[in-house]
């Protein structure tokens, strides 16, 4: 492999990244989170979760909406946590499984699958290698992706006849040209060795090869079966020095980082550009929510509510030293929080006060311009406006009537407000919703009883379950 190789997909990957920033930013700022470097030792590219590796002689001839595909659903696993939850299974199958789950969400997103890739829909990948764990046993050597009700890559694999050849019009360069002249000649046009300097060539591939990675000796073996990017295993991870870790991997911490932080962060960059693809947020919080304590979550919540967006005038200090001109994320605080407290009867005092002392901690935390509390029964009772390091220790409460949902939202709404982010304290007993879904982010705080025939789900925003 050349040094000129190296350089042109070092290149190739920077304008897949931005083209992804364009086109898909939840998977687009996902990807910019995760260093990435030339590893030849990979068939494709691979992540562990905290870095991208990939192999520069694939991506010079690779179609770049290809490698895009690739870098989606590699990404799209790891906000999945597959790089933490394969445990003892089988390696290759676990990929297997990984691929087929992953690309039925990627394809519906609107990337373009490989011909061959398949996809299963509606399925988790402990279900997926369950699946392939009975068809090997049964048919020895038959791929099980191969039968009759594994779901069909779609319209998007229908359309991937062009993996040799870039013909997407927002893709750039042409890959053929790249692959060319990687694999048959170098700069001076000696494509063997019948010129006597075969030895001068194989040390100028050394020289390549140690730049793209090959001194990752203790790199996992690769397992790619659907050319799509693969995942590996978090604790397989090296240290900064290119050797393996030393500390244990701390697998929660590993999760609630790609929860609380990157995909989140991800979900909110991609609606607020109005590009997030439906099913994607709606497997996102299905997987990820059950597995944190509500003030987890709240702080997550609120966290993510400040807005994020791409800064090219500061570069991503994460891909400098792979000579990657990126972009990095920028976040602004709130300037405003409205916390709507259900004062009906049914609220328990001491759940009101615990209520209370956590969001002065996380007001404080974030540091909005203001915090508006609302205190609300059938009717609003009481309106007040605090800085975010002034809230009282203790709140009064005012009413203590039935429950209605939507005098709170329709005063914000008489007042034009448009707050960054509305808590709703309730025991969710109540079914009368405001009719549209408001503009602003929603977080319904359920603290009732899941058992009471009285409880209503909320027809959006998003709810946060308290464990009694």
């Amino acid at each position: 492999m050349s040094a000129r190789v190296l350089a042109e997909s070092a290149l190739r990957v920077s304008d897949c990244v931005t083209e992804l920033l364009r086109k898909q930013p939840f998977f687009g700022s996902l990807v910019l989170r995760l260093p990435l470097r030339p590893d030849a030792t990979r068939e494709t590219l691979a992540t562990d979760g905290h870095e991208i590796r990939y192999s520069p002689q694939w991506v010079a001839k690779t179609a770049s909406h290809l490698i895009e595909t690739a870098m989606a659903r590699v990404v799209m696993a790891c906000a999945l946590k597959h790089h933490t939850r394969r445990g003892e299974r089988d390696p290759e199958r676990w990929q297997r499984a990984s691929q087929l789950v992953t690309h039925a969400l990627i394809r519906d997103a609107g990337f373009t699958l490989p011909p061959a890739a398949q996809a299963w829909d509606g399925m988790s990948a402990e279900e997926a290698y369950e699946r392939l764990s009975e068809r090997a046993d049964d048919d020895a050597g038959d791929d099980a992706s191969a039968s009759p009700d594994a779901g069909a890559a779609g319209a998007g694999a229908a359309e991937a006849g062009e993996t040799a050849s870039d013909t997407d019009d927002d893709d750039t360069g042409d890959p053929s040209d790249s692959a060319d002249d990687g694999d048959r000649r170098d700069e001076d046009g000696d494509g063997d060795d019948s010129d006597g300097q075969g030895e001068d060539r194989d040390g100028e591939r050394e020289d390549a090869d140690d730049q793209a990675g090959e001194d990752t000796s203790d790199a996992p073996p690769s397992h790619e079966p659907s050319g799509t990017g693969e995942v590996m295993d978090a604790h397989t991870r090296a240290g900064d020095d290119g050797e393996a870790a030393e500390a244990p991997l701390d697998v929660t911490a590993e999760e609630q980082t790609w929860d609380e932080e990157a995909m989140h962060q991800a979900l909110n960059i991609a609606r607020a550009e109005g590009k997030l693809p439906g099913r994607v947020e709606e497997t996102i919080r299905s997987a990820h929510v059950s597995t944190l304590d509500w003030r987890t979550l709240l702080r997550r919540y609120m966290t993510d509510a400040a807005s994020h967006d791409y800064s090219w005038s500061v570069p991503n200090r994460r891909f400098i030293d792979s000579g990657l001109y990126l972009p990095s994320i920028r976040s602004e605080g709130i300037e405003t929080i409205v916390f709507i407290i259900d004062i009906s009867s049914s609220l328990p005092t001491t759940t009101l006060a615990e209520f209370w002392a956590e969001l002065r901690e996380v007001a404080a935390e974030i540091g909005p311009e203001s915090v508006i509390v609302l205190q609300v029964d059938t009717m609003l009772q009481d309106v007040a406006e605090y800085a975010a390091d002034d809230l009282p220790e203790e709140i009064a409460i005012k009413g203590r009537g039935g429950t209605d949902f939507r005098p709170g939202f329709a005063w914000l709404d008489q007042q034009g407000m448009q707050p960054g982010v509305c808590l709703y304290f309730t025991d969710m007993e109540c079914s009368d919703y405001p009719e549209h879904e408001p503009a602003f982010p929603v977080a319904w705080v359920d603290y009732g009883d899941g058992d009471s025939p009285w409880r209503h789900p909320a027809p959006w925003g998003e709810h946060i379950r308290i464990a009694a």
